[in-house]
């Protein structure tokens, strides 16, 4: 008899058999409860040993069914998915991390189906162990059984049981410690914590059919009743009936890829079912689409965690035809989400197709919350149409602002312009405006003739924003100069008979006033050529001093320009 076991930490849960078989009714919780399983609770002591009651409805807090609303719920000590991300709709949670000396354990019990040729069992789990000063016998634990009740005698390959060390195989320690049986603080002082997030395991239960089998999976806190362990398994309907994903393809494919169950230390493909040849090392191979192609599949587990065992598949060729169109690139801005399930990402793809989001492009390694990545990279999806054909294709996903390179201008010296639109490579799609602050709260045009530090908003067709600044420098004109004659004579002989100032030099006239000695105005302009004939409107002003006001504005900082000065009109 051969048998194959994997493991890991966290636990899903899926069978794989052959066409003719049937799965075990809600062996994968799928009916959102736990009819079938059998729920039992416990406890160990240092005084009395380790206890298990007899089975009962599942205890509140140590038999948890987990549903679509945890999915984007983490653990809070190793951070991964509690919903075991596979796309399964229910995980179960046994235990938890108030350590009270609690047991509980699942079992099921099923018959292996006369006949079968082939019937695996194959798990994804994750665990979560504190890890205490304590014997091994003392210690938190995770432990996996196969019974076979049929003869009486548990199957000792593919059981695994997990005590709480820093040594386990896969295991990382934690952020986080326990502070209390209510919460816990990253860094604070305590027993470490070592979690496995989610692996597989497998067993093959061809040589049992026709027997009755029984699935036993066990949490413990430790037996001095101060620190806990708990895991997470799982249930995956959609692979139950295909460990090896790829096997079957569709009439317009020309090559497949073959994908084997995840979890193991080494993989080797025989084509012919030869093993007398050399095979091809790697968990997934992509190979010809020639219908009826057999090959087997080795599997090699990691030391002490399993047996060797061999699958066997041979290739499928269907009717009909199969499109996986999945979009190149999708963008986002920074603070938002991408949603890859969303049928715009797929659209065009073949109809009834089924979907599933890796990190890999060999669809090994799953992504949580695909509805809502938050980080750059690319990303896998799979599809899967309703005949069992498949493909995998990559999309990338950018969380970035606008593209906008400023380059400040050259120097130039006023009344010399700058245009801030030429500062930058416009982008399609883009629209752009143009600020005197950061907030981008005070609009401006976007030809500058004052020096300073301004700012160009770019938004994309997204709705993305992003302001950059760019520096201009506008060196100062020469000085500027109000000018005006001490004297004059309005006698009509066509010499020196009118008063007016003369400007140089970037200086804006505004108004020019004059005032007799007792500071009554006698006459005012808005224009420089608005000269002063020495009457005040159509009266004649006697020869004397008068004193004149010029207001104007200096062009190249805009800042007001006041002179006064005395005239004379000599008659």
């Amino acid at each position: 008899m051969r048998r194959l076991f994997k493991i890991g930490f966290g636990i899903m849960l899926f069978i794989s058999i052959n066409v003719y078989a049937q799965l075990p009714p809600n062996i994968g919780f799928e009916k959102g409860n736990f009819d079938g399983w059998e729920c039992s609770i416990g406890h160990r002591s240092l005084a009395n040993g380790d206890i298990m009651d007899s089975p009962a409805g599942p205890a509140t807090g140590r038999h948890t069914l987990l549903d679509t609303t945890s999915k984007n719920d983490l653990d809070e000590f190793g951070h991964f998915p509690v919903l075991c991300p596979n796309g399964s709709n229910y995980s179960i949670k046994l235990g938890d991390k108030d350590p009270h000396g609690d047991m509980q354990r699942v079992a099921y019990t099923f018959k292996v189906p006369d006949n079968v040729s082939s019937y695996s069992i194959v798990f994804n789990y994750a665990v979560v162990l504190e890890d205490p000063p304590h014997a091994v016998d003392e210690q938190p634990l995770f432990i996996a059984k196969i019974y076979d009740v049929s003869d009486d005698i548990y199957v000792s390959c593919p059981s695994f049981n997990f005590a709480a060390s820093s040594s386990l195989p896969g295991f990382i320690k934690s952020d986080v410690t326990r502070t209390s049986t209510t919460s816990t603080t990253p860094g604070s002082a305590g027993s470490p914590v070592y979690y496995k997030d989610w692996s597989t395991a497998m067993i093959d239960l061809a040589s049992y059919a026709g027997k009755t089998i029984r699935l036993e999976f066990t949490s413990e806190d430790c037996r001095p009743n101060g620190h806990f362990g708990y895991a997470y398994l799982d249930v995956d309907e959609q692979l139950s009936l295909k460990p090896i994903n790829g096997n079957v393809f569709c009439s317009n494919q020309t090559q497949t890829t073959l994908t084997g169950p995840t979890g193991f230390a080494d993989y080797i493909w025989f084509k012919d079912n030869d093993l007398t040849q050399p095979g091809i090392h790697g968990q997934s191979i992509t190979v010809p689409a020639d219908d009826q192609q057999k090959y087997t599949l080795e599997i090699l587990p990691y030391p002490d965690l399993g047996c060797t065992d061999y699958l066997y598949i041979t290739l499928q060729k269907l009717p009909e035809p199969f499109k996986l169109v999945v979009a190149d690139k999708v963008y986002t801005c920074p603070g938002s989400t991408v949603n890859l399930t969303a049928p715009n990402i797929t659209a065009g793809s073949s109809s009834n197709m089924k979907f599933a989001y890796y990190k890999d492009p060999s669809g090994l390694e799953y992504l949580p919350n695909p509805n809502a990545v938050s980080v750059s990279g690319t990303y896998y999806i799979r599809g899967t149409n309703e005949g069992g054909c498949t493909d995998i294709a990559p999309v990338e996903v950018s969380i970035s602002p606008p593209d906008i390179t400023v380059i400040d201008p050259p120097r130039v010296q006023y009344p010399v312009t700058v245009e801030l639109s030429k500062t930058f490579t416009h982008q399609i799609g883009y629209t752009y405006a143009y600020f005197k602050d950061a907030a981008a709260k005070i609009p401006t045009e976007s030809v500058i003739n004052v020096p300073g530090t301004f700012y160009i908003r770019a938004i994309s067709a997204l709705g993305c924003t992003i302001i950059a600044p760019v520096k201009v420098v506008i060196d100062p004109p020469p000085p500027y100069d109000v000018s005006a004659p001490s004297m004059f004579t309005p006698n009509g002989d066509g010499v020196n008979d009118n008063f007016s100032i003369k400007l140089n030099g970037y200086i804006t006239f505004s108004t020019l006033n004059i005032f007799n000695r007792y500071g009554q105005k006698v006459f005012s302009s808005k224009s420089l050529a608005n000269y002063w004939d020495g009457n005040e409107g159509a009266k004649q002003l006697p020869a004397g001093t008068y004193y004149w006001i010029f207001e104007g504005i200096e062009q190249y900082k805009g800042t007001k320009v006041t002179k006064a000065a005395s005239i004379t009109i000599v008659r």
